[in-house]
């Protein structure tokens, strides 16, 4: 009985697409060794479509070949590079961790513009700073003000240019 069953067509795809593929899938294997994501969120959502790709094409074992190498070789690099102190978090080991002080070269302050001193950038430039700036002791807190809400709605004043002037 074919007369009702959907009849299986294989989707062609090029050599570059076949290597695109490929190289997606290694690609995602790679960061999700290499970085330890989940393979719960969107891990799994960009597999699934790489997998139906495949899956029209006929080329689902490769796609899984291609994550699980990629896989293998990000946790390997990982290892390599923890051993070798080039992970980001020894990058930083440098830095102070409340992120004010950093190892920063002449060079690289003179090609910023940083300049040594202790002049307050702040101060000459208070309209910038008014939304960052701490209340003072006498400030009132704005919950103190009265809401808008109690306030008469503009819409009662009618048509502005029916209503007469005040």
């Amino acid at each position: 009985m074919r007369l009702f069953k959907k009849v299986e067509t294989k989707r062609k795809l090029s050599d570059s697409e076949k290597a695109e593929l490929e190289k997606r899938a290694y690609d995602l294997g790679f960061d999700v060794g290499y970085y330890k994501h989940s393979e719960l969120g969107w891990v799994s959502e960009r597999y699934a479509a790489l997998e139906s790709v495949a899956k029209d094409a006929g080329l689902l074992e490769i796609v899984s070949d291609n994550y699980k190498r990629g896989k293998e070789a990000g946790a390997k690099n990982r290892e390599r590079d923890m051993k070798l102190d080039l992970s980001k978090k020894a990058k930083n080991q440098g830095k102070h961790v409340s992120g004010f002080l950093y190892d920063i070269s002449s060079e690289e302050k003179d090609r910023i513009g940083l300049r040594s001193g202790f002049k307050s950038f702040q101060g000459d430039n208070e309209h910038l700073y008014g939304m960052l700036q701490h209340p003072d002791i006498t400030d009132m807190p704005s919950l103190t003000e009265i809401p808008r809400a109690v306030e008469r709605p503009q819409m009662i004043n009618g048509f502005r240019l029916l209503v007469p002037k005040q």
